[in-house]
């Protein structure tokens, strides 16, 4: 168990005053204090919560044509899961459905790819059959040409000759449909198989969609759901949107405090002033602090509290794995400015009257109500500048007592 720091200054006046207030002497209806002389540390009281230093932020994830996702199932919030392990999922069935559209046209065009082969090797074949047997016509015509003159009447070698020609050209017309045929199949069948292919990867995209969806943990942690701007953690059922933080997984070695300041105190509050935070659950312990940053907008702090207010983080010097959870109320005491040694009395002892405020100041026999004129105050005392000095003893009565002596 850690032993906590040395208490402050101030801290130790407000134990003084408490062991005086424990101690004193009952003199009519009040107890009786003596005036201390200690550090008065000018404090801005906040709320908040804890939040960890150093998160692994877990929400939607990026799916093509997809921006509103619902929550199907979310691990227990405090549940500690491993690598690996699934803590988010949301709603496929819109991704399944396009998936099985792409998938039905992918199926109908590799059955064309495939008619289409067996329709253009078939036709390259017939054309490489007909080139084969024009060329057998051409050399039947060139043989049948290839006589010398005198041999044969001259009508029938001119007729010959032309049958030779008429082979020529019907030899070069079955070579050119067939090269036509080459290339045209090789164009229409690579036509064919980018459009399978491009179906392909949208099957293979959707796949991994609809694995995306079920979100698993990338390092093992301690699940805590994110509240948004409300308050308002998400449950099972919820729709939200692409970009928003479902829930996370801290790194309980290093917590802050993210606490929420009031808009009449924005002007004193600023990066680097030292802060106490106590735990709600354990308010007997201080953690030391320091603000690191402050909102950059004021907002409204929830729908059922209006209040116009900024964030402020606070950095904590030490934390507490076993003990400290992210989202744990907790209330801050900032200082703003510290005074040194100055006189203070509790402002229960304080006695406001018309011609200002008093004392009442237990002498030897009696008490009188001695005017004061008073300072800055903090944590419930008050600097007295004049009217009392170290040691004098002050009765507490409740105001009603006070006022009307």
């Amino acid at each position: 168990m850690k032993i906590s720091k040395p208490i402050s200054l101030a801290a130790a006046a407000a134990l003084t005053i408490a062991l005086a207030l424990a101690g004193c002497s009952r003199s009519g209806k009040g107890p009786v204090i003596k005036v201390v002389k200690a550090p008065l540390n000018i404090t801005v009281h906040a709320t908040g919560q804890l939040q960890s230093a150093a998160s692994h932020n877990v929400g939607c994830p990026s799916v093509e044509r997809v921006w509103q996702y619902t929550i199907s199932f979310m691990a227990p919030e405090g549940k500690a899961v491993k690598e690996g392990d699934m803590i988010l999922s949301f709603d496929a069935r819109e991704i399944m459905q396009r998936l099985q559209l792409k998938q039905s046209e992918l199926d109908t065009a590799l059955k064309e790819l495939e008619r289409m082969q067996l329709t253009e090797r078939q036709t390259r074949e017939n054309l490489a059959l007909q080139f084969e047997q024009e060329k057998v016509n051409k050399q039947k015509a060139v043989r049948k040409a290839d006589y010398p003159e005198g041999i044969i009447a001259p009508m029938e070698l001119q007729k010959r000759q032309m049958e030779l020609e008429l082979a020529d050209l019907q030899e070069k017309l079955a070579e050119n449909r067939l090269a036509n045929q080459n290339s045209g199949m090789a164009s229409r069948i690579q036509v064919q198989e980018s459009k399978a292919r491009l179906l392909k990867a949208q099957v293979d995209r959707l796949q991994h969609d609809i694995q995306t969806m079920n979100v698993l943990a990338p390092k093992a942690g301690l699940v805590v759901y994110t509240p948004d701007w409300n308050g308002k953690k998400k449950a099972v059922g919820d729709t939200v949107w692409m970009g928003d933080t479902i829930l996370e997984l801290p790194d309980l070695g290093r917590m802050q405090m993210k606490a929420v300041i009031l808009e009449v105190q924005a002007g004193r509050v600023k990066v680097g002033q030292p802060a106490e935070v106590r735990l709600d659950s354990n308010p007997d312990r201080v953690y030391k602090g320091e603000i690191t940053s402050l909102g950059r907008v004021f907002r409204v702090k929830s729908d059922s509290q209006p209040a116009i207010v900024f964030d402020a983080v606070i950095d904590l010097s030490e934390s507490d794995p076993e003990l400290m959870r992210p989202g744990m109320a907790a209330g801050v005491n900032i200082v703003i400015s510290s005074k040194g040694d100055v006189l203070q009395v509790p402002e229960a002892a304080i006695v406001y009257r018309e011609k200002g405020a008093a004392v009442w100041k237990k002498g030897a026999l009696s008490r009188d109500l001695t005017p004061v004129t008073l300072g800055a105050r903090s944590d419930g005392m008050v600097e007295i500048t004049s009217g009392l000095a170290k040691g004098d003893s002050i009765v507490i009565l409740s105001g009603a007592a006070g006022a009307g002596r």
